[in-house]
């Protein structure tokens, strides 16, 4: 059976996780993008540069596979390589129902010796009908920062509708890392096309434990793209926006604006606008990971003590003194007092949330607890994100580099 001409562009768009682009599919797409872009990270960290984004799409009347790549060159000298893989495999459909088991492979390896990663695997089912359908699926997978693996379990729900020319996509996806990190994503698009141009706009907003500072944005973002075609193989690309906070893999929001000359092969499609991560913040990343490391701080704990009284605990191999600083402390430094087999302590009043903070061991650097997801901040510095909830005592991630 013959899927529906607009699902066969959502599923490529869903399957890449880039923007929301459906536009007219055919058995092979493939493009290749030159670009001129600019980035501002965390609102502190600007680059200019280039890329070669090469991308291709196959679609069988069951199943679907794309992948993307970008090779970017910024002019602090730094460098990366993005790429993804994304199968999925439908079952025949049984009126307007269909099932969906998609896969998505990822990754990136920096000039600076970095390198991320993920795997992630999703179950859905469509209902499909020739101008619109919906969906609702989940899914398991685990990410890399180039430091530490991750789980992530998420769920998604979506609406999708065209009319003449115009494809609007509406979706949810409640997000969970590590058991630690929660929030819910929400996004809306829409692409329309005329004649030689398409216009594409994306907004989307978080809601969750999120700490709206980390990064440099806010809960909300959005892009517009538009795409002129000279001929049927030749555009001119022009689009700008902003992301959010990655916390799978540690990247800060930021904005792109990027202007493309685009290579297209049996007309083309947009298969993939994305903005690349500048390696500054790769580097950071790791020079924070090596002070943990050299730190000693094995293991974080929180706990409950009455209301929103929270008992913070460190542990340190060997130190003389101890100090922690957080948005919840108003980056002011709290000295925390010696305990037993290397743990050392601090009460203090803190709400429910997502907050920022550091450690500091004999008065020497700042750093990020081993085990918490962490971040660039807007300054470029690296922190940890701490999420505080429940009452009862909760065991963060002991470290996976205390042994190496």
């Amino acid at each position: 059976m013959r899927r529906p001409r607009a699902m066969r562009e959502l599923v490529a768009a869903l399957a890449l996780a880039a923007s929301a682009s459906l536009v007219g599919a055919q058995r092979v797409k493939s493009t290749v993008d030159i670009a001129g872009a600019g980035l501002w990270y965390a609102d502190s960290i600007r680059a200019l540069g280039s890329t070669i984004s090469p991308a291709i799409s196959v679609d069988w009347p069951l199943a679907t596979i794309a992948a993307a790549g970008t090779l970017s060159r910024l002019d602090n000298n730094g460098g990366s390589v993005q790429g993804s893989l994304a199968p999925s495999l439908f079952t025949p459909e049984i009126g307007p129902l269909s099932f969906e088991l998609a896969g998505a492979l990822g990754g990136s390896a920096h000039r600076d010796g970095t390198h991320t990663g993920e795997m992630l695997g999703t179950l859905r089912g469509h209902v499909m009908m020739t101008d619109k359908g919906g969906w609702i699926g989940g899914g398991l997978g685990r990410t890399w920062d180039g430091a530490i693996w991750r789980g992530i379990r998420l769920a998604e729900a979506g609406v999708w509708v065209q009319r003449q020319g115009t494809v609007a996509l509406a979706t949810v996806s409640p997000v969970s890392v590590n058991d630690s990190i929660h929030y819910t994503d929400l996004q809306a698009s829409m692409r329309y096309k005329t004649g030689t141009i398409e216009l594409g706009l994306t907004a989307g907003t978080r809601a969750g434990e999120v700490a709206a500072a980390v990064g440099g944005t806010t809960r909300a973002w959005g892009s517009v793209s538009v795409t002129n075609w000279l001929n049927s193989n030749v555009a001119i690309v022009a689009s700008a926006g902003s992301y959010p906070v990655d916390f799978t893999q540690g990247y800060p929001g930021g904005r792109f604006a990027t202007i493309a000359l685009r290579f297209a092969a049996s007309g083309g499609t947009n298969v993939g606008e994305r903005g690349s991560t500048t390696t500054r913040v790769s580097r950071e990343l790791m020079m924070g990971l090596e002070q943990a490391r050299a730190s000693g701080v094995t293991e974080l704990a929180v706990g409950s003590i009455e209301g929103n009284r929270r008992t913070i605990r460190v542990r340190v191999r060997e130190a003389q003194r101890v100090e922690l600083a957080g948005d919840f402390t108003a980056w002011r430094p709290v000295l925390l007092n010696r305990e037993e087999d290397g743990w050392w302590s601090t009460t203090l009043s803190i709400e429910p949330g997502t907050y920022q903070m550091n450690v500091r061991v004999n008065g020497g650097a700042w750093i990020a607890p081993p085990g918490l997801t962490t971040v660039a901040d807007e300054f470029g510095a690296v922190v940890g994100i701490l999420p505080i909830k429940g009452s009862e005592w909760s065991w963060l991630h002991r470290s996976a580099m205390r042994e190496k």
